[in-house]
């Protein structure tokens, strides 16, 4: 009885991979009808593995990962804007308004460059920061160039204009004399003087120069030498002056004038 089991076993198994074999035709299983009714089980469980020797063992492979490619920041370079700079051709005077009613504060001097933070087109002035110290101050724009974006600067209004008053009066009044005596056609001495001064005022209109209290000069504003020629007596008596020159300097404005300042020369 084992052996007719044993036999229909090996045939159905055989069968079974007949049918999978390429290029056979289908072979009919054998039917186990001629085995006994108290082993259906173990037929079934003969069948299931043989089918599961059959069929290829399919693992899924992993989806392959596309990796994502990284974001590149993207730097955008914001200019900086210029800064607007002054520079002027001719030494100008910056001042606390736009003309010469407001006081002097000081100049721009050429090759000297100074931030130029708004502008005053009515009378064509910048506003610039005061050089070498806090604050602003008004630079007039006849001699000034300005390098640098200006399109963003504000306008300024001009401040209320000072009451005036007169200037203070200059300082360290010098004057030089060199003679050289001359026999023709007259015995007399040529006299070549040189003056200096030192600029005490901030708000002067310019200075005036006399000699032998006659103006023989009118002077811009911060002007500090002047120089001068004239004649002197070349012969004088015994116990009389030696003949002399007197000049004097004052500035003015505006509002008035200064105290004169005076100083008496002689040739030797």
């Amino acid at each position: 009885m084992n052996q007719k089991i044993i036999a229909s076993i090996i045939i159905l198994t055989l069968a079974t991979f007949a049918c999978s074999l390429p290029g056979q035709a289908p072979t009919t299983p054998a039917t186990a009808t001629n085995l006994p009714d108290d082993q259906p089980d173990l037929i079934a469980t003969i069948t299931a593995q043989a089918l599961t020797i059959q069929a290829p063992s399919q693992t899924p492979l992993p989806p392959s990962e596309t990796p994502t490619p990284e974001s590149t920041a993207t730097i955008t370079l914001t200019p900086t804007p210029e800064v607007p700079m002054a520079s002027v051709s001719v030494n100008t005077n910056y001042r606390t308004g736009p003309n010469i009613q407001f006081d002097l504060i000081g100049a721009l001097n050429v090759g000297q460059t100074a931030e130029v933070v708004g502008k005053y087109q009515n009378g064509a002035y910048w506003i610039i920061k005061t050089p070498g110290s806090s604050g602003n101050c008004w630079l007039w724009g006849n001699y000034a160039t300005v390098t640098g974006n200006t399109s963003s600067l504000p306008e300024f209004p001009s401040p209320p204009t000072p009451t005036p008053y007169p200037p203070l009066a200059p300082k360290n009044f010098k004057v030089d004399i060199a003679c050289t005596v001359q026999f023709d056609p007259i015995y007399i001495n040529l006299v070549e003087i040189s003056m200096t001064w030192s600029d005490e005022a901030t708000n002067e209109s310019g200075y005036r120069v006399y000699r032998n209290e006659t103006l023989i000069a009118t002077l811009e504003a911060n002007t500090t030498s002047m120089g001068d020629n004239t004649t002197l007596a070349a012969l004088w008596l015994i116990g009389n002056p030696k003949p002399s020159v007197t000049y004097a300097i004052e500035a003015f404005n505006s509002a008035g004038k200064s105290s004169k300042i005076e100083k008496t020369v002689s040739c030797p």
